[in-house]
């Protein structure tokens, strides 16, 4: 008779032992979304990069092939625009999984959401729907985050809205206050960024 497969990972925040095959997948506005601890209900994403990397690396293949059917799941349809209810929050990001993560946060807000997956793309968006509120990635191909969102303000069709950049990598407070001071974004979050901190946000904004 076959043993089922597990795969038991120590969790860097309580080091309970729990199977990561089973446990479920954390919110986290992250590219690589990590699992999340049954005992103390913490993730592992903000964990030093040596703890995921060897997660990765030690991990079977039923567990990548779990991460594949993650990500599969995550697709978006932009409504029309007249069916869409204000206020309405424009996402964009390169990444499926952190705009799928993101547009259920706003959903969780009973707000309407529209994605898009690039800055240019961002931009025709929001001529196209006019957003109250843009959260954006700091880092995308073609054009950066928080160029579109500049271009955003400075354009008088879209000149209304908030800008709110998310960043993995430009983290520091000199890019917060370049960010704000030459981009005019209105908020600057750091990712990993949870679901809950994100709404704490938005509604500071939300018409």
């Amino acid at each position: 008779m076959e043993t089922a497969v597990r795969y038991i990972f120590h969790c860097p925040q309580c080091s309970a032992s729990y199977d990561a095959l089973t446990e479920r997948w954390c919110d986290c506005l992250y590219k690589d979304r990590t699992i999340r601890c049954p005992e103390c209900g913490q993730c592992f994403c903000s964990a030093s990069l040596s703890v995921k990397r060897q997660f990765w690396t030690d991990a079977p293949p039923e567990m990548w092939e779990r991460k594949r059917n993650e990500r599969a799941k995550f697709t978006f349809t932009n409504p029309p625009a007249e069916s869409l209810t204000r206020p309405l929050v424009l996402v964009v990001d390169d990444e499926d999984e952190i705009r799928a993560v993101a547009v259920r946060a706003v959903q969780q807000l009973g707000v309407s959401v529209v994605v898009a997956r690039n800055g240019f793309e961002g931009i025709a968006v929001a001529k196209q729907y006019r957003p109250d509120i843009v959260v954006t990635d700091a880092l995308m191909p073609k054009l950066d985050g928080r160029e579109m969102g500049l271009r955003i303000k400075e354009d008088p069709d879209t000149a209304g809205a908030r800008v709110i950049v998310m960043t993995s990598l430009y983290t520091d407070a000199r890019y917060k206050y370049e960010a704000m001071k030459t981009f005019q974004a209105d908020a600057y979050l750091s990712k990993p960024l949870r679901p809950e901190e994100l709404q704490e946000v938005l509604r500071k904004f939300l018409p």
